[in-house]
């Protein structure tokens, strides 16, 4: 999603005749798209920044600007304590450009009306688009900030993203991925997630089609049964779990049991049942008692996930966890999310072994970082995967046998 609005931001600068540079020492502004879903990440960009600014002695026209959740969360701070130039908001990409013109310093006032429909993202990759369909969220999940600082729910006409699918086709984008908080609860007049995705699935210049993040509480029957029936629909969800304790689940205001995500699981792999699915999970949020971590575990080893985003819980200002009691000291979380992490690398090393002698179907989207003479790309299950090819090969489907796996990818020879 920072990709997303990163590819927004470039397309408003460069139709306010600005131009991307490849090479940072080449720039005039340097542009810090941020998050603020966890601490760490914020304090990686502070200590960018700082990285940075040496380049003004340089460059004395050089500028900094911070956009995106941090700028939104912080404001004029960043100016006042870290030396940033520019702090633009998330409903204010627009003017960013009269910003940098009339070279002011923070315009972060909330817009939850702001889409941005209509603007087309200057898509930085060649074979692949990522395309929101709607921003903000109305969960407040107690952990969470992006309500707070993206406000409401409002999805993009549906017109619009269709029209944007098909131009993305026919410039050789053959791989969609559809972007939201939470795209389950997209509706925009009479036309809800499924019904989006039946008429997404008819676009006969696209190949695949995938869509993040989905929210267990509101997966229903109607999206199942449309992922299943869709030829261009991939064969993955990531579907968060956070917790497989129901006490936290309801302290993280999550809205749904570890008996309900199970079952959702159930009629996924009942539905499609070569389905992948990833997920995030947290661990160290307060009150999780020992117990209630092993719950987590549990949960883990009996749903398998093919892959899984760790954490530790990270206390967010103004949010209603960060004053809950029982915070759990950081030792224990680093002890927790070791063992977290060490559960699915295990986990995740089995589902990509169980793949080899497998036939898979891999949409080529670059060149190997590794090996001139290869190329990588996805399987439908969202698995990279790396096989012998050329530049010839961007862009195209190659049938594939998996001979091995490695890590988090796998490696095939092609068999188209």
């Amino acid at each position: 999603m920072n990709l997303a609005d990163s590819e927004l931001v470039s397309s408003i600068l460069i139709e306010a005749g600005h131009k991307l540079v490849s090479n940072i020492d080449e720039a005039d502004l340097i542009i810090f798209n941020t998050c603020s879903v966890r601490e760490h990440a914020e304090n990686r960009v502070l200590g960018r920044i700082a990285t940075e600014k040496f380049r003004k002695s340089i460059n004395p026209e050089l500028k900094i600007a911070v956009i995106g959740c941090m700028a939104q969360r912080m404001g004029k701070r960043l100016i006042d304590n870290y030396g940033v130039d520019y702090v633009v908001g998330v409903d204010q990409y627009l003017d960013f450009p009269k910003l940098i013109y009339e070279n002011k310093g923070a315009i972060t006032d909330p817009d939850f009306t702001q889409t941005y429909s209509g603007i087309r993202p200057y898509h930085q990759s060649k074979t692949c688009a990522y395309i929101t369909i709607m921003r903000g969220c109305n969960n407040f999940c107690s952990y969470c900030i992006v309500p707070y600082v993206r406000g409401r729910e409002r999805s993009l006409p549906a017109k619009l993203i269709i029209e944007e699918v098909k131009k993305c086709g026919q410039i050789g984008l053959k791989d969609i991925t559809l972007l939201g908080q939470n795209v389950n609860s997209y509706s925009y007049q009479d036309i809800n997630f499924p019904k989006l995705l039946r008429q997404l699935n008819g676009i006969d210049s696209i190949y695949r089609i995938r869509f993040i993040t989905s929210h267990p509480k509101d997966l229903s029957d109607e999206l199942i049964e449309v992922m299943a029936e869709s030829s261009n629909i991939c064969e993955h969800i990531h579907l968060p779990l956070q917790s497989g304790d129901n006490d936290i689940l309801a302290a993280m205001n999550r809205n749904y049991t570890i008996e309900h995500y199970i079952n959702i699981i159930n009629k996924l792999r009942n539905a499609i049942p070569d389905i992948a699915i990833t997920t995030d999970i947290m661990t160290g949020f307060p009150g999780e008692s020992e117990t209630a971590f092993n719950h987590t575990l549990q949960a883990m080893q009996e749903i398998q996930f093919d892959y899984a985003f760790c954490f530790k819980y990270s206390p967010r200002e103004n949010t209603k966890a960060a004053t809950l009691p029982d915070q759990i000291p950081e030792e224990i979380r680093l002890e927790r999310l070791k063992r977290m992490v060490n559960l699915q690398r295990e986990i995740s090393r089995k589902k990509y072994e169980a793949k080899i002698g497998s036939e898979v179907e891999v949409y080529v989207e670059s060149m190997s970082k590794k090996s001139a003479r290869q190329v990588s790309g996805k399987t439908r299950d969202f698995k990279i995967a790396v096989l012998d090819g050329t530049e010839q090969d961007l862009g195209t489907i190659k049938k594939a046998r998996v001979i091995a796996s490695t890590g988090n990818t796998l490696l095939c020879y092609d068999r188209s």
